[in-house]
């Protein structure tokens, strides 16, 4: 019987115990631990110097109250992109120590459990950690990962109607201790009901809030817009918003340097949510519009007339590219209502301001110029707001000089790529200079030289055809072309060019020319048959991306076979008849 008490006494102590360790705070919530038990200083690193110091004192996100015995993970990130990381918590008065005897490459905060600091407070920059007496201040806004409910009515402007479906974004912000704004993820959108009540659950914080809405009663579906700039919504909250009809813009799109008016395509932006695009100028060609009594008016070539509402009207960027053309933008920044409204506005391309970039592609071997290439620019990192960068995304085409030339970039670094963009081909770097010039190659395997004729001058008219065996063994071809590849920069000195892009196949090839390597036209051959004189075959395996130079002369043709000249219906006629 005692065994048996003692083992149900064991067996209530054990259940105690895991209760205790339930109830007990994890690392990863605990906020509410005893003040007396925690480190308010945190140190990085070995000996007795400092190399930096920082205090960082902590606020809830809407309020300047410091919130004291706070818990934070510090972490401190090395050159070897290894890292440290060490808690702490806030003294009484909300800050606490962070001391450095070795400087990282990177210095960062976070909080546990229920909250969040937004990036722009997380990152403590390396500026403040020069070493001085007294350790520099910085100030940490957490944000509670609560969720609050928002509702409102949508109103519109000088209407009695209340809009249904129109549409409500809340644009979560990171504001920084500089006051400056960064939207660090998409909008939480929804879409008011009837009698324009809307509903909306969201995390707390600070947010942009926007709505717009189209009447689809009128004819041209007028627009109305309204815009908040920065609301911060740290508990169950009312937002009423009243739409405004939204401006109409008019103008026209001028060529710079002849004032003639250009068909283009204007994008306008607020932010990467909040924009208007493919708006266009007249060609000159099409109706633009069509009067009450159904006649076609045809504007003249580069104007425009839209109504936008779906940027802020009182902060957007406008994005002009001649139509048709990917290689040639202008960006307008900071466009304001009042520049623009009740005017008739004229923007420019071509402005000597627009930096102009020539980015020539040359092959790995010879330098030989590569036309008729696709390339295409990507922006990793230039010198624009976030919501911009896509836009200069440009392409275009290489001429026969192997140059592209586009116009207004941003500075800062772009990768280029060729071939339909399936080809990297290296990254450019955009400087301040109005104009510059880059080289990039196309590495590719390809085959080069002369082809001369008997007499040992170099053939400058000559079609190339080309078999190609793959892996397989399957034959293909013959291929015919122009063996300087339709590039008279090329013909001129007689430098033929040969891709050979299938790596791991074999390539036959063999030149053709007319009688004395004189000029032909399409109608002069069809096959290699039609061909008098022809080099013996090439033949290479391509096995690498390389080049291969050749040397080769032109002799009688064994497949040669002459073309029946067409008979003369009046050549046997009688003279005078």
């Amino acid at each position: 019987m005692p065994g048996r008490h003692l083992c149900i006494i064991c067996a209530a102590l054990t259940a105690l115990f895991a209760i205790l360790l339930m109830l007990a705070p994890s690392p990863a919530t605990a906020q509410d631990e005893p003040a007396e038990a925690h480190a308010t200083s945190v140190s990085f690193g070995e000996g007795e110097a400092l190399v930096g110091s920082v205090r960082t004192t902590v606020k809830m996100i809407g309020s300047d109250k410091p919130l004291g015995d706070f818990k934070l993970l510090v972490m401190a990130k090395h050159e070897d992109g290894s890292s440290t990381t060490k808690t702490g918590f806030t003294s009484d008065r909300g800050s606490l120590l962070i001391e450095l005897r070795a400087k990282p490459a990177e210095l960062r905060v976070f909080a546990y459990g229920d909250y969040m600091i937004p990036e722009g407070w997380s990152n403590i920059p390396l500026t403040k950690l020069e070493l001085g007496e007294q350790p520099a201040d910085w100030v940490v806004e957490v944000r509670p990962l609560k969720r609050v409910k928002v509702t409102g009515t949508i109103s519109v402007q000088g209407l009695d109607t209340k809009p249904e479906r129109a549409s409500i974004a809340f644009a979560p912000l990171d504001v920084g201790q500089d006051g400056s704004v960064r939207m660090f993820d998409e909008p939480r959108s929804t879409l008011s009901s009837e009698g324009g009540k809307y509903e909306i659950e969201l995390p707390s914080g600070y947010y942009k809030v926007w709505c717009y809405w189209a009447d689809r009663t009128t004819d041209d579906w007028t627009g109305y817009i309204k815009v908040n700039g920065q609301s911060g919504i740290f508990e169950n909250s009312v937002i009423d918003l009243e739409l405004i009809k939204g401006p109409t813009l008019e103008g026209k799109v001028v060529d710079a340097r002849t004032g003639e008016g250009i068909p283009a395509s204007i994008n306008l932006y607020t932010n990467q949510y909040l924009r208007q695009l493919r708006i266009f100028t007249s060609d000159g060609k099409y109706p633009n519009e069509t009067t009450p009594d159904g006649e076609e008016i045809i504007w003249p070539v580069g104007t425009f007339k839209k109504q936008i509402f779906m940027v802020d009207p009182n902060d957007f960027t406008v994005v002009i590219r001649p139509a048709g053309s990917d290689q040639i933008l202008r960006v307008i920044d900071d466009v304001k209502l009042e520049d623009i409204v009740g005017k008739q506005i004229t923007w420019e391309l071509y402005t000597e301001d627009m930096r102009v970039v020539d980015v020539r592609v040359t092959t790995q071997t010879h330098a030989l110029p590569v036309n008729n290439l696709d390339i295409n620019l990507l922006p990793i990192q230039i010198d624009v707001p976030d919501h911009l960068q896509q836009s200069y995304t440009a392409s275009g085409i290489t001429q026969d000089d192997g140059v592209v030339r586009f116009m207004g970039l941003s500075t800062g670094t772009y990768e280029v790529y060729g071939s339909r963009g399936s080809t990297f081909l290296g990254k450019l770097e955009v400087t301040k200079e109005s104009v510059q010039e880059t080289n990039v190659v196309f590495e590719i395997p390809f085959a080069y030289g002369q082809i001369k004729l008997a007499n040992g001058e170099v053939c400058k008219h000559l079609e190339v055809f080309v078999w190609l065996t793959n892996k397989a063994g399957q034959e293909f071809g013959p291929y015919p072309s122009s063996a300087f590849k339709d590039n008279p920069i090329l013909q001129k000195d007689g430098t033929v060019f040969v891709p050979l892009l299938s790596n791991g196949s074999t390539f036959r090839f063999r030149f053709a020319a007319m009688e004395d390597g004189k000029e032909f036209g399409d109608a002069d051959w069809v096959k290699i048959s039609d061909f008098p004189l022809a080099t013996e075959d090439t033949v290479i395996l391509v096995d690498s991306e390389k080049a291969w130079e050749l040397d080769l002369k032109l002799g009688p043709n064994p497949d040669y076979k002459p073309k029946e000249e067409p008979e003369d219906p009046e050549g046997d006629q009688p003279e005078g008849e």
